[in-house]
């Protein structure tokens, strides 16, 4: 046997400072993993005992009389990402690996057309660029193969999808934002294990998305709101969603006179099996929401993550016995994927966030089918596939332009972006280059001009971190409060010209969550 020196590159300042979700775990790859996970404190915020599905009006909800099958989760925990992410960390380096929080990975290293590593970003650099008295130069990391799992839209997986078109031949990802607060509220009002999913208010029916709440006690709630990411219709607002939400009766009785504990937003890789491009290439493998997997029928994506890293350590474990990191021999991690649990969850979900493009009725058909027969590919369009012109195209550019109705925060349900983002625990060094790269020639042409006339600058709105923010004295400008940044990466997304690029900031910048 031989000594295998493994190594985890981690932005946060502590291991799970980035990581949101809901969350209901799926145990299956935990319990494959660790069966004793239990036994070692493995933290459990609580089971599922109790749940619902409704459909939401402006002031009304009416229940599903059933849940269908694929959306149960009875039996299931109830957990904290962060949290769960954080003894997962511990738990690792009992096992000997390493891991260096606090530290950006900014570029995939590769030489002769493979990756033999990846590269950190240089530390103690001024807004311009110039050294500070405390630079530190980035690091070359090298390794016999490299695992990349940065969750949805991350920076190194995109310039590996560039650099060796993994997604060739793939169908068109699509992506949400989940915005989260997680509150203390009056006890008596939700029993411990009690969840909720909710569609319909305050979206429109062309929109997908729908909201969440799960009861980690009978005093602590994780309340939440996905939104669909659309650049060809980027007026939504994730973060105003989710303040809505609140003020429906439903969740406001629950959670009237409490108090708001911590907030984060995240985006959602949701485009599933049919958006997954190759999994492998010379040198390299990608795991979790990199490679896309995510269950958006069962709104569930941790467990798959986590099946993925197994499959992928088999691969790379094979390849170091065989002494052949070749990308013909890490091509066996597709095929243990395809002959695994995993790809047959996908499979029998795929195209299910598809049918929503459409809208949430034809949506509703879809998933309908998809249930009765799953795994059936079905004839979708998506948005943005015909090009509009004459009176249509001027009707949605008009409809683009509409500002959405005034919104006053209360300061008691509901509160600004400023507010909220004081609950992230985001920390940035001030004084570094700004990472959200916009170039000056696109800042004044489509900023202060196209998008201005077209969209109305919607940057301003689906930001949930309240990064951008347009003044007008002396002269127009666009002002990014890049220290405001929660990484969820919806501006690189939403970005209907796709001028945004979004860029690792030092280590340790960014959110600390801690029970989200």
């Amino acid at each position: 046997m031989f000594d295998i020196d493994v190594a985890v590159v981690e932005k946060g300042r502590h291991a799970g400072a980035h990581l949101l979700s809901g969350a209901v775990l799926d145990p299956r790859a935990l319990e494959e993993l660790l069966p004793d996970y239990r036994m070692r404190d493995c933290p459990l915020e609580a089971t599922v005992r109790r749940e619902s599905l409704w459909f939401l009006t402006g002031k009304n909800k009416f229940a599903f009389p059933a849940i269908p099958e694929p959306f149960r989760n009875d039996g299931l925990p109830i957990v904290s990402l962060s949290r769960l992410g954080y003894w997962m960390a511990a738990e690792a380096e009992k096992a000997g690996a390493a891991i260096f929080t606090g530290t950006a990975a900014i570029s995939p290293l590769v030489e002769n057309g493979a990756v033999c590593g990846l590269v950190t970003g240089d530390t103690g650099l001024d807004r311009q660029g110039n050294r500070r008295p405390d630079y530190l130069a980035g690091t070359e990391l090298r390794a016999k193969v490299t695992v990349f799992g940065e969750g949805a839209a991350g920076t190194l997986a995109e310039k590996l999808q560039k650099t060796f078109s993994l997604n060739s031949g793939s169908a068109p990802q699509l992506h949400e934002t989940g915005v989260k607060e997680v509150w203390r509220i009056p006890a008596g009002r939700i029993g411990c294990g009690e969840i909720l999913h909710s569609f319909g208010y305050p979206l429109s029916p062309d929109t997908y998305g729908g909201g969440w709440l799960y009861a980690y006690s009978e005093t602590e709630l994780s309340i939440g709101f996905v939104t669909a990411i659309n650049p060809a219709a980027p007026q939504a607002d994730p973060h105003r969603n989710l303040q809505l939400f609140k003020r429906h009766p439903l969740v406001a009785s629950l959670i009237e006179g409490g108090a708001p504990l911590e907030y984060g937003a995240k985006t959602i890789t949701s485009g599933g099996l049919d958006a997954m491009g190759n999994l492998s290439g010379p040198g390299f493998l990608m795991t979790g929401e990199s490679a896309g997997m995510l269950d958006m029928q069962r709104l569930k994506g941790i467990h798959l993550a986590m099946k993925s890293g197994m499959l992928a350590a088999e691969t790379i474990f094979e390849a170091l016995i065989r002494n052949d990191c070749s990308a013909a021999m890490l091509q066996g991690y597709r095929k243990r994927f395809r002959n695994s649990w995993a790809y047959e969850e996908l499979q029998a979900a795929r195209q299910f966030r598809q049918g929503f493009e459409k809208g949430l009725y034809h949506g509703l058909l879809q998933a309908g089918l998809q249930l009765k027969f799953p795994g059936l590919s079905l004839p979708l369009t998506r948005f943005g596939k015909k090009e509009a012109t004459g009176e249509t195209a001027g009707l949605k550019k008009k409809q683009k332009r509409t500002a959405p109705p005034p919104f006053r925060h209360d300061g008691l349900l509901t509160f600004s972006k400023q507010e909220c983002l004081y609950r992230s625990g985001t920390m940035h060094e001030e004084n570094q280059p700004c990472h959200l790269k916009i170039n000056p020639a696109d800042m004044t042409e489509i900023c202060l001009g196209r998008c201005r006339e077209e969209h109305g600058n919607p940057c301003t709105r689906f930001c949930p971190a309240n990064v951008y923010e347009f003044t007008e004295t002396p002269e127009p400008a666009l002002k990014i409060s890049a220290s405001n940044c929660l990484h969820c990466k919806t501006c690189m997304l939403a970005d209907p010209y796709g001028i945004i690029t979004w860029t690792p900031p030092e280590g340790g910048g960014g959110p600390g969550y801690t029970i989200s």
